[in-house]
């Protein structure tokens, strides 16, 4: 399974805009893909709020290396979660930081 994650999230290959900022449809490339090898669905921090999904967990996950490499340590921490969805997202690079960060959320159901 690493293997086949591996060549579809470095198979993508993100481009880059002049500013070395991740170009969006590039990321939404990739998050189907990431979407496609973990049992958990990925949805909006809006839909969470409109289906009233509870938070379980809230992490930051970052890259010095690439957007493709950052896709990888999510997929990583997700493959093994338990909770049924998990939201997205991305802070692109700055001149001044050159890190990809993206902040993960994974929600439960409403409890009633």
């Amino acid at each position: 399974m690493k293997y086949i994650l591996w060549t579809l999230l470095f198979g993508a290959g993100a481009v880059l805009a002049a500013n070395d900022a991740v170009v969006g449809s590039d990321v939404s490339k990739i998050q189907s893909e990431l979407a496609s090898e973990v049992k958990s669905q990925l949805i909006t921090s809006e839909q969470a709020e409109e289906m009233e999904l509870n938070r379980a967990e809230t992490y930051e996950v970052t890259s010095t290396v690439s957007v493709e490499n950052l896709e990888l340590q999510i997929a990583e921490k997700l493959k093994d979660s338990i909770m049924p969805y998990y939201s997205i997202e991305y802070n692109e690079p700055t001149n001044d930081d050159d890190r990809y960060t993206a902040i993960v959320t994974e929600y439960f159901g409403k409890v009633e």
